[in-house]
């Protein structure tokens, strides 16, 4: 669908997350449209925030680097290229939006992804712009373009979005060949509340459960919020903070892999050897039905 936005008076505040009025995938007929929607609060540059957070990015056809691949996004860093010729002159700096997007995978907080519908398409005459729904930068580090330093980030789809799934909503909402039952992808995603993850990671100054690993990067430490029993169905765990653990990435990935349980006792194994106490906040009350729910999915992933 394309939205007909008049000129409503716009919040200038940042908000993380989808806005009422505007799911995904919502066609705007151009960069000012998604502006006045608050979707994308720039109508030029490609990332809406600063230094302390991002809440959307804009995929164009004029930055070759950026790229979708199944449903995840891969984003180049704002500075350093020049106007005319696209060609990088200089390092980009960790500053602005670009720390915002660092902000953000450190804090785990959503991001909207706006996109022009020729990225998609490969069609320059391509011109409105399509909202593709709320991403998480799951990545991000250092690169080389034409010799200088540059800022590349991966971000992945919160609902498992996808190019070709994309295309296809759009297509049924606006009277394409594909079926419309499509457009539920819009009504079936997983909704995290970041700011519980990010309080329960703030009870432990980001020192990891498990291990006690407490990293430390450019701008500041960091630990990843781990969810005991996983949301979404099968499971159907909930987003609340007794379900959830922070730890360390290494320790997060081997938990989800079902290598890290925990006992009755709180004690942590590792492929069945034990390696010490789960670390436990006083104030962070952890369901031990979650953690039994674990351990048992984890002893039924072993079985042969």
């Amino acid at each position: 669908m394309t939205a007909q936005v008049g000129e409503p008076s716009r919040s200038t505040g940042i908000t993380y997350g989808d806005l009422p009025g505007y799911p995904a995938p919502w066609e705007f007929v151009n960069r000012r449209a998604a502006f006045l929607a608050g979707v994308h609060r720039q109508t030029q540059a490609g990332i809406s925030g600063g230094a302390e957070g991002v809440d959307a990015i804009c995929l164009s056809d004029g930055y070759t680097d950026d790229a979708f691949d199944g449903d995840l996004i891969t984003y180049t860093g704002f500075g350093g290229q020049d106007a005319n010729t696209r060609r990088h002159i200089a390092d980009q700096q960790l500053v602005r939006g670009n720390l915002g997007l660092v902000r953000n995978y450190e804090l785990e907080r959503p991001v909207r992804v706006l996109v022009k519908k020729s990225v998609l398409t490969r069609n320059r005459q391509d011109n409105s712009y399509i909202y593709a729904g709320l991403y998480v930068v799951v990545h991000w580090d250092w690169a080389l373009r034409d010799g200088f330093k540059v800022l590349v980030y991966q971000l992945r789809s919160l609902i498992g979005q996808t190019e070709a799934g994309l295309l296809s909503s759009l297509a049924s909402l606006t009277g394409g060949a594909e079926e419309p039952e499509r457009r539920g992808i819009t009504t079936n995603r997983i909704v995290r509340d970041y700011k519980i993850a990010e309080e329960v990671k703030k009870l432990y100054s980001d020192v990891c459960q498990v291990c006690g690993t407490q990293l430390r990067t450019s701008v500041g430490t960091y630990s990843e919020a781990a969810h005991i029993r996983p949301l979404g169905a099968p499971h159907n765990g909930p987003d609340v903070p007794g379900n959830i653990l922070c730890l360390c990435p290494n320790c997060h990935k081997k938990f989800d892999g079902h290598a890290l349980t925990i006992s009755e006792d709180w004690r942590v194994y590792d492929l069945g050897h034990p390696i010490g106490a789960l670390k436990r906040n006083p104030r962070h009350g952890i369901s031990m039905d979650h953690v039994a729910y674990h351990r048992e999915s984890s002893q039924s992933s072993s079985r042969p």
